[in-house]
């Protein structure tokens, strides 16, 4: 309990870092998720006391974006607007500081409707899973968990197989990753077990965090289905490097749009597309570009791989292949650009007339017209 407290007293460069992106990415998700549906259900389900020392914790952040988010013009007349929330922690102290705050909020309620828990994680949950709260309507779910064994990839699992689901996980890599290599564990130690679960190689030297932190995504991404369907999810991961911390942040969703989002947030606010240097965040400066990246360069020669499998492919295959990786459509556009210029491929309409004009090559993020990529 000490060290919760303690926590929740103050704002680390960490936990800065990670509002920041969880605010931008509602900023980004919520308006054209209104537009379409006219409601959704966020369920922030380690709310923590709703500050951080004196800065807004994620349930204030989110009232605070909705509020903003209410009032453009085109929502505004949208009729019957509706955003369900769920607020829960396990420790009552924290849902009562957190609905005092709220009280302290003006907000429409016959639009935002809250409803605060005080429940352990597995118990709300299960009563998510089983009678999921507005089945039909989209749902957000905000996995910010005070301590890395809390969550389980079953659990992950069966929030992704409820309809039109996205989570935000955030994970206190550094907590696990120091010990990948220890022989000090039995097979029942809960970061052991956390570790085998969580990663696709288990416990062995992984070099470095962000190598750790590739062994998640790719686990998340050879377990985990979507919509009883057995699809793939779209999963981005980012690193959160504060020097000897280091978390990480997992969006796992359905959905190409929201992997783009989130794509082009981290792109914006990291040197490389794959890491935030936290205490560069209050400073001013030039990004480096991704092209010259090595998180670009991998990305590039992944591609240009996967082109020379197929020999083939369309526009669609390529931006959906982009985005999966990490990326935006304006940078793959860039590699095929170069491979036209070698003459390495031709460009074809579906009626089979060559495009020579890189604008008419269909290369965006909304595709409305299918071409055809070939190599020579």
């Amino acid at each position: 309990m000490v060290k919760t407290k303690q926590f929740f007293d103050r704002q680390t460069a960490l936990t800065l870092a990670k509002t920041k992106i969880y605010k931008e990415y509602i900023e980004g998700y919520l308006p054209k998720l209104l537009m379409t549906y006219g409601t959704c259900l966020i369920a922030d389900l380690f709310c923590g006391a709703g500050k951080n020392g004196s800065k807004d914790g994620s349930p204030l952040i989110l009232i605070d974006r909705i509020k903003y988010i209410l009032t453009s013009k085109q929502l505004k007349e949208r009729k019957n607007i509706k955003v369900h929330i769920l607020f829960n922690d396990q420790d009552e102290k924290n849902i009562k500081n957190l609905e005092n705050e709220l009280s302290k909020i003006s907000f429409d309620r016959s639009i935002i409707n809250i409803i605060l828990k005080n429940q352990k994680y597995e118990d709300i949950l299960s009563d998510l899973i089983r009678k999921p709260e507005k089945q039909k309507i989209p749902k957000f779910f905000f996995l910010d968990p005070f301590s890395y064994a809390n969550v389980k990839m079953n659990d992950l699992q069966n929030l992704m197989q409820l309809s039109f689901t996205e989570i935000l996980l955030f994970s206190p890599l550094f907590h696990t990753y120091r010990f990948t290599t220890t022989e000090a564990f039995d097979e029942q130690h809960k970061t052991r077990r956390f570790i085998e679960e969580f990663t696709t190689k288990g416990m062995v030297d992984y070099g470095n965090a962000q190598n750790y932190m590739h062994s998640i995504r790719e686990k998340l991404l050879n377990v985990i289905t979507v919509n009883k369907k057995n699809s793939t999810p779209y999963v981005r991961s980012v690193l959160l490097d504060g020097g000897f911390s280091k978390n990480g942040l997992f969006l796992i969703t359905s959905h190409q749009k929201g992997m783009l989002l989130m794509n082009k947030i981290l792109i914006k606010n990291t040197d490389d597309g794959s890491t935030v240097n936290v205490k560069d965040l209050n400073q001013s400066r030039i990004f480096s570009s991704y092209e010259a990246s090595t998180y670009f360069d991998d990305f590039k020669s992944r591609f240009l791989s996967y082109l020379k499998e197929k020999s083939e492919l369309t526009n669609e295959e390529i931006c959906d292949f982009t985005i999966r990786e990490g990326f935006a459509p304006k940078q793959v556009k860039k590699i095929i650009k170069e491979q036209y210029d070698k003459k390495k491929l031709q460009v074809f309409s579906t009626s089979d007339e060559e495009i020579t004009n890189s604008s008419k090559w269909r290369i965006a993020d909304d595709i409305k017209e299918i071409t055809k990529f070939k190599i020579v």
